[in-house]
């Protein structure tokens, strides 16, 4: 299963979480199943003047990950991630490998 992280950089796992979900710098895509990155990819959308988290949120689906952590979303966002039946997780002040392991302990939640 794979999931999307809101990261502030490019520093695979050791990236710290991005505190926007819509305008987060940068996706990190991880493969829960392998235990390793898919991806770490620049937010296009990030510097749009509206609509950025209902792009990320399509970004997301498209992407066909299942869970996404990190900053919550807007309300029009959450409501389609919801709809996709994709899990928003809120953690906040973690790195991306830290975040990844607080999920593993607390995904029954």
């Amino acid at each position: 299963m794979n999931v999307l992280i809101a990261v502030e950089n490019d520093a695979g796992l050791d990236s710290k979480l991005d505190s926007r979900f819509g305008r987060a710098s940068y996706f990190l895509i991880y493969d829960m199943d392998e235990e390793k990155i898919v991806s770490i990819e620049e937010n296009k959308f990030k510097n749009e003047p509206s609509g950025v988290g209902l792009r990320t949120a399509s970004f997301l689906i498209d992407s066909g990950c299942k869970v996404a952590i990190g900053a919550r979303p807007g309300p029009k966002a959450a409501s389609i991630l919801n709809a996709a039946n994709i899990k928003i997780v809120t953690v906040e002040n973690k790195t991306a490998k830290e975040a990844i392991d607080w999920y593993k302990q607390n995904a029954a939640l």
